[in-house]
């Protein structure tokens, strides 16, 4: 198979640009194959993507060998191979949204035609949307969007493009109208620089990491419930609760909680979290008052790094209690918000106690969503007031 005029027959479909569209541009063509499916990493969203080719034989029919080309986005979510034997790939449709700040898509599924003695015909298959949609508890800002990208008729997909970082941010095809010419239909070093592989240990493959996925998944659950049981015995052994909730652009601060913020902004981005934006000057304090002393006293944050073209950010921030250090330099996980539990009893007094949460050497901004006190006092002493 060659092409008779690469400027003139290859094609680059438009590629879509979801809001906030980042990571680096990719490119992947072979000049020997047709593309017939995808291997797709997905979890909320499409983490990855790797184009499936097949050679045309002499006989224009399609090439049982199958070869994988580089995947293009992270290692997160689980795989599946998508692919159609006897036909060739001709469109994709999916969901461009905005996640977590950065374009991402979701939903994708692959549009095939068959192949029948050397042409595309009109028979059309459309892969089932096995691919989920984001789950209720993902950030996402703006409306989705359908998109469908469908190469000209005649034409088949024989590479992908688009941007990826840590996932896929958007996603296209490269298509061209075949030209035949047998003595050129032959194993070049476009296809030794491709990887051959086995469909049966591919799927192979796939089994044992979705595996690892389930494994992990079922640790992260065992940890998501120790920290639930950890919660409950702190709220058994206290007497007040003091939060202040940021959302929306506002602060819902409960009665005995005084909050002052230096150099942030109440954005309307992640729902109005509290934006830490400036190093070593953005920062959080929070005053209350004890008549008692407190006899066990815990603090909850619910906060986040900024990530940066879907990679992982740095917002470290140092946290203190009566200028007393809980934690230096303490950067919370990026990209999605993470509960850290701090024992803070040996650090209030009797009085005015103040928190205060800083930005340090960052070079992403920090959020937070939630800052709660779970405190306890004496049985009979149960006196306390605050400061406002």
């Amino acid at each position: 198979m060659q092409y008779e005029s690469p400027d003139k027959n290859l094609i680059r479909m438009e590629i879509p640009n979801p809001q906030g569209a980042s990571g680096s541009y990719f490119e992947q063509i072979s000049h020997t194959c047709v593309m017939t499916g995808m291997q797709i990493r997905k979890g909320d969203i499409i983490d990855a993507v790797t184009p499936i080719f097949q050679p045309l034989e002499a006989n224009r029919s399609i090439s049982s060998e199958l070869y994988i080309g580089k995947q293009q986005g992270g290692s997160g979510g689980g795989g599946d191979i998508f692919l159609q034997l006897g036909y060739v790939l001709v469109g994709l449709s999916f969901q461009t949204v905005n996640y977590y700040g950065h374009g991402a898509i979701n939903a994708l599924s692959l549009i095939w035609r068959r192949w029948l003695n050397g042409q595309v015909t009109d028979e059309e298959f459309i892969s089932e949307s096995l691919i989920p949609q984001l789950p209720s508890y993902v950030k996402t800002f703006g409306s989705a969007k359908k998109v469908e990208v469908y190469v000209p008729d005649e034409y088949v997909a024989i590479g992908i493009c688009g941007r990826a970082s840590s996932y896929v941010n958007t996603l296209s095809l490269i298509a061209v109208k075949p030209a035949f010419d047998i003595s050129a239909i032959v194993r070049t070093q476009d296809i030794n620089a491709l990887v051959r592989v086995n469909l049966q240990e591919m799927e192979q493959k796939l089994i044992q990491q979705q595996r690892d996925a389930d494994k992990a998944a079922e640790c992260d659950r065992q940890r998501a419930q120790l920290q639930q049981q950890q919660e409950q015995a702190d709220r058994n052994a206290t007497n007040y609760q003091l939060t202040c909730d940021f959302s929306g652009g506002t602060r819902s601060v409960a009665d005995g909680l005084s909050i002052v913020t230096f150099n942030n902004d109440d954005s309307k981005a992640f729902d109005g979290k509290l934006r830490l934006l400036y190093p070593n000057r953005s920062c959080i304090r929070a005053n209350f008052d004890l008549q008692e002393p407190a006899t066990f006293a815990v603090m909850y944050l619910s906060h986040l790094s900024s990530g940066t073209g879907g990679r992982k950010g740095y917002s470290p921030v140092k946290i203190e209690v009566n200028n007393k250090c809980v934690a230096a330099n303490h950067d919370p996980r990026s990209d999605n918000y993470t509960v850290d539990r701090f024992e803070i009893t040996t650090m209030l007094h009797v009085g005015t106690n103040e928190i205060t949460i800083a930005l340090g050497n960052a070079t992403t901004h920090y959020w937070i969503e939630c800052l709660e006190l779970l405190i306890g006092i004496s049985e009979n002493n149960q006196n306390l007031t605050i400061t406002t």
